[in-house]
């Protein structure tokens, strides 16, 4: 995987943690305020409910002979369904009004238009509101087979404040789940575009950034004058092919100095030697195969590693050599010319780590000095050179 895939992931990650743990934060918020809201709601209508039938006569509430409830003065609370009705019209929310634990009047109808009551909660009524006289907050029930929500209060007898029956105001979920619905997907929605910006602007920064990081990294490996690799990154890479050479492979290590730089430097300016460096460098590139390492490893020293070669290809070094002598011989550098240099080129069939190949190559340039220049000496690790 590229570095720059990697940092763009890294980078990615905290942002799509961070935005996860946001919106699953902000739906939880958002859901337990409207959970709240409802509550407020549903009780403050059950409250009132309650009140309304408080101001509809006086006296306790109890069961005639005949079934119906009552309450005081010939107030008859089984057939006074129009205060529920009134209050849906008003409040969108149903009211059932429980004598003990029958549901004697209500605003819920099922699906013939009878007024009628099944819920889940009853067994809970019973046991909170009923039996201890405590409120209740339903998040979710099953009233006639449909989840709703409830609030259910108790109902008090006057002459000794005993409980005797609850009020439930309650309402169907579907408007309530719409909301929490359309809340995600509008979250859901501006949180995608958000990211997608986000990560439109991260991938852009992670290229950025790493074309920086490969230009430095380069740099580094890189000599500034010529572009080929310098003395440091030159053996990292040498040694690297050496040790991943193939059994039969011969190791080609050559070492190339260029004879009199100083008399170019002395005679035409540093300006004029650069130039001369560089272009010798281009020479360099042409003549070798591109995965072939070439390096400037001095001031005007350069090696060359040749990886994967043959005991029958050793020739090519020698013709090489004989190519970069001509080129240089023919190179004209504003006023400078007739260039020349010398090789030393060591071979290794065996197991010669970096140090001793550059050992030979480098005894190999000292011969070729010997002969006046201007010439390459190849040797070979199987001899003798003492």
């Amino acid at each position: 995987m590229k570095y720059s895939t990697k940092l763009f992931i890294m980078s990615c990650i905290p942002v799509i943690v961070f935005a996860v743990i946001a919106l699953t934060t902000g739906f939880i918020q958002f859901r337990d305020s409207l959970y709240d809201e409802k509550q407020r709601n549903l009780k403050s209508t059950a409250l009132a409910a309650l009140a309304l039938y408080s101001g509809h006569g006086y006296g306790d509430y109890g069961r005639k002979p005949d079934g119906d409830v009552w309450r005081g003065m010939n107030f008859n609370v089984s057939d006074e369904t129009s205060i529920v009705d009134d209050l849906k019209k008003q409040t969108n929310v149903d009211v059932t009004f429980f004598y003990e634990d029958i549901a004697e009047m209500t605003s819920i109808t099922n699906k013939d238009g009878v007024r009628f009551v099944q819920t889940s909660a009853l067994e809970t009524i019973k046991n909170h509101t009923l039996s201890n006289g405590s409120q209740l907050w339903c998040r979710r029930i099953e009233i006639n087979g449909q989840t709703c929500q409830a609030y259910v209060i108790p109902i008090r007898r006057e002459s000794d404040n005993a409980v005797i029956g609850a009020l439930m105001a309650s309402q169907s979920t579907r408007g309530f789940e719409k909301i929490i619905e359309r809340y995600i997907l509008t979250m859901t929605t501006t949180a995608l575009a958000i990211l997608g910006v986000v990560f439109l602007f991260i991938r852009w920064y992670v290229a950025r950034f790493s074309q920086e990081f490969y230009d430095a990294a380069n740099k580094s490996k890189h000599d500034l004058l010529t572009g080929l690799f310098n003395k440091r990154s030159f053996e990292e890479e040498t040694k690297a092919a050496i040790a991943n050479k193939k059994p039969d492979d011969v190791s080609v290590l050559m070492i190339l100095d260029f004879d009199n730089f100083k008399h170019v430097n002395d005679t035409y300016g540093h300006q004029i030697g650069d130039e001369v460096l560089k272009a010798f460098g281009l020479i360099l590139e042409r003549a070798f195969r591109t995965d072939d390492i070439i390096g400037r490893v001095g001031g005007d020293e350069f090696m060359v590693y040749m990886p994967g070669m043959s005991a029958f290809s050793l020739k090519r070094a020698d013709e090489i050599s004989q190519e970069i002598l001509r080129s240089l011989a023919v190179l004209k550098v504003g006023a400078a010319e007739h260039f020349s240099c010398s090789i030393g080129i060591a071979t290794d069939a065996g197991n010669y780590d970096f140090k001793k190949l550059y050992l030979l190559a480098d005894k190999a340039l000292y011969e070729s000095k010997k002969r006046g220049k201007a010439c390459y000496v190849r040797f070979s690790s199987d001899e003798n050179h003492n």
